[in-house]
């Protein structure tokens, strides 16, 4: 793990900017303590910096000449047992653009520098408080829209997914010494035992990887939300569906078809996916310029939202332009046919629904029947299925999905190379890569510019 002695102190607001009860500014660096000394003065009269590590302690702010900024509490955190394992300093004081930004550039005056987004964490990662996966995390924490969001990033931040691949990369590093060394000697009795044990190996390394890949299915739903698209020809209740799965008046809701002319999109929680609800416009034969425009908008949506619900009128037999969305979505496997007005007598050729996408689901947005089955249907279309079995720690992180891939194909091709008998130098090869790609996903192995893609993401502060 990379140690970096970075002379410079940071500062920056880590509480959002505006008018607030409290305000935050950290400060992280070898010379943290002397710029509290300097800007920060106690009731109890004594220096910051001879203060115990993790207290509280009450004062003022006050510029060179004595004057006060503002009243605080000074937090102290001696390194190595801080966020970055620096020297750490927060100020807490009073809410508001003034008081924050007045105590910031007076910090900037007395030795520090303004803290690049991320710049915390990072240095959390650098100094090897956490590795690369739980800095990653601290975004999802922060960015969690639903319990359940919450509580995949908090499982990634206190280690998880470290926990699972750090025995894979154990075994595959055990694997590939013992190649190595019956490369080197292949006269030695050893080299064959390598060749014959090392695809039962290699195909235990690859199961671990293919289900971490699989948990990506409920992972990066979670971390990224999903949008459903809510479908259909006019007046078959889709504005009503809405305001039905939101729990709240949304849409407008008449009786008179073709009411939305424009998509409506609003956020919700769905089984704890957060997700992206699209009211689109009813989908027919355009009339003038406005219907084509919504009509082409409603098949954009219909064709790039991670579930489609083609809703029908059920108190209604089906109409043409109805079987024309059938024709157009029997293919897609994202979409799910949802018969609308189950609480009148049911007229649609619902057989026809079941026989095209295996099943349907009877609903009444008036009456908010079948909502909570609905709402599992949609979560089962987001996650493709559903979660595998004794999987706690998801995929979360595309970059994460894309190392994992990258390693099972190295992995596979390194079996094949043993099965069919190849040069036991190329499968070494192939484990090299495919360890690569694990210790990217670690921080074992990192170049500059996946920091900076990575921690840019990152708010300032944190």
């Amino acid at each position: 793990m990379l140690l970096r002695d970075d002379s410079d102190t940071i500062a920056a607001l880590s509480t959002s900017p505006g008018e607030c009860g409290i305000a935050i500014i950290r400060i992280s660096g070898k010379n943290a303590l002397g710029v509290a000394d300097r800007v920060f003065r106690t009731a109890a009269g004594g220096k910051p910096s001879e203060l115990p590590s993790h207290s509280l302690n009450y004062g003022w702010v006050v510029e060179a000449s004595g004057q006060a900024v503002d009243e605080a509490m000074l937090g102290i955190m001696k390194a190595p047992r801080s966020y970055t394992r620096e020297d750490v300093v927060e100020i807490n004081c009073h809410g508001g653009v003034i008081s924050s930004r007045r105590i910031l550039d007076l910090l900037l005056q007395n030795g520090c520098r303004p803290a690049e987004p991320g710049e915390f964490t990072k240095r959390a990662f650098l100094n090897g408080r956490i590795d690369l996966s739980q800095a990653e995390a601290v975004m999802n924490v922060i960015g969690a829209r639903t319990e359940a969001a919450l509580r995949s990033g908090v499982m990634h931040l206190k280690g998880g997914l470290s926990a699972r691949i750090m025995p894979l990369r154990a075994e595959l590093l055990d694997l590939l010494a013992e190649l190595e060394a019956a490369i080197d000697f292949p006269e030695e009795e050893a080299y064959g035992g390598v060749t014959e044990s090392a695809p039962a190996c290699l195909e235990k390394a690859i199961e671990g990887i293919r289900f971490l890949i699989e948990t990506s299915r409920c992972g990066i739903p979670l971390s990224e939300g999903a949008s459903v698209a809510i479908c259909g020809r006019p007046n078959t209740g889709k504005s009503s569906l809405l305001n039905a799965l939101l729990k709240r008046e949304r849409s407008i809701v008449t009786h008179i078809a073709g009411t939305t002319r424009d998509t409506v999109e609003e956020d919700t929680d769905i089984k704890g996916i957060p997700v992206r609800l699209i009211d689109t416009a009813g989908i027919k034969k355009p009339q003038d310029a406005a219907e084509r425009k919504a009509v082409l908008r409603s098949r954009r949506y219909m064709d790039s939202a991670d579930a489609v619900l083609l809703l029908f009128d059920g108190g209604r037999k089906l109409e043409a332009d109805d079987r024309s969305l059938i024709r157009r979505l029997s293919r897609k496997k994202n979409v799910l046919a949802v018969v609308n007005k189950c609480d009148l007598r049911l007229r649609a050729e619902t057989g026809l629904l079941e026989k095209t996408f295996g099943e349907y689901v009877s609903v009444s947005a008036k009456k908010g029947l079948n909502l909570g089955l609905l709402e599992e249907k949609i979560a089962g279309r987001i996650f493709k299925g559903g979660a595998p079995e004794g999987g706690e720690v998801f995929i979360s992180s595309r970059r994460h999905l894309d190392l994992l891939r990258r390693a099972e194909r190295h992995l596979c091709a390194a079996r094949a190379s043993f099965i069919d008998g190849l040069s036991p130098e190329l499968a070494a090869q192939d484990i090299k890569d495919a360890l690569a790609g694990v210790d990217s996903i670690l921080g074992l192995d990192f170049s500059g510019d996946v920091l900076k893609r990575i921690f840019g993401r990152f708010c300032i502060g944190k």
